[in-house]
């Protein structure tokens, strides 16, 4: 079996799961995903030269299955999202493994790698112990704006001023950021606020305060404060 430790304790991917251990993945990330829709996020990061890099994020249903390199056939993105939460909540029979097929360039061990790392790269109140930045180098890989993470990355698509989650790949950010900052602060707002007035996490307590007046005025006309 293999089993690949990441950079964050108790994250990590596994190329061979059992069907009912892919389900099982599955769902621990929908559950993970349930708590992100409806809220908009604001990443902050900051390398050593004090330069801050920022983005802002939201999350909807019909992004979740493509997170998990799938193309169900039986369902669409929304109805096998929405299949999963309800399991959650103990109602209906959830997905079952014909619900799962791979979609174009995935084959099943990318699937269970996906997934089986998928339910902790989303605890964004975690992104404090990874790294963010824009990703600048040609990949073979689907294309996106921003990405964080560090042995695996889960990556975003800009559109407009915010950007949503488009692809997760149990790679290491190095293969394609240059630049990277350390993620300081994570910011939530409901999805329809104006301004970000709750600091979700910070690598210390009372650091955002700290810093405050040296955050770029870019991101200081996102903040309530």
């Amino acid at each position: 079996m293999k089993c690949k430790s990441l950079a964050i304790a108790g994250l990590f991917y596994n190329s061979k799961l059992s069907d009912e251990a892919l389900l099982r993945a599955i769902y621990r990330a929908a559950s993970e995903y349930s708590n992100l829709i409806g809220n908009s996020y604001l990443i902050i990061g900051k390398n050593k030269d004090s330069h801050y890099f920022h983005f802002q994020c939201y999350f909807e249903k019909k992004h979740f299955m493509h997170l998990l390199g799938l193309d169900s056939k039986t369902l669409n993105a929304t109805q096998f999202f929405d299949k999963c939460d309800l399991y959650n909540k103990g109602q209906g029979e959830g997905i079952t493994i014909a619900d799962c097929t791979p979609s174009r360039n995935h084959g099943r061990t990318t699937i269970n790698e996906k997934c089986s790392c998928c339910a902790e790269i989303l605890q964004i109140q975690n992104a404090k112990y990874m790294k963010v930045g824009l990703k600048n180098k040609i990949s073979q890989y689907v294309d996106f704006t921003y990405g964080y993470g560090n042995e695996a990355i889960l990556g975003f698509k800009k559109q407009n001023k915010s950007s949503f989650p488009i692809t997760l790949i149990p790679t290491s950010i190095d293969e394609f950021v240059s630049k990277k900052y350390k993620i300081v602060f994570v910011l939530r707002k409901k999805a329809e606020d104006d301004k970000y007035m709750e600091v979700l996490s910070e690598v210390k307590r009372g650091l955002f305060d700290e810093l405050y007046d040296e955050l770029p005025e870019r991101i200081k006309e996102l903040l309530n404060k």
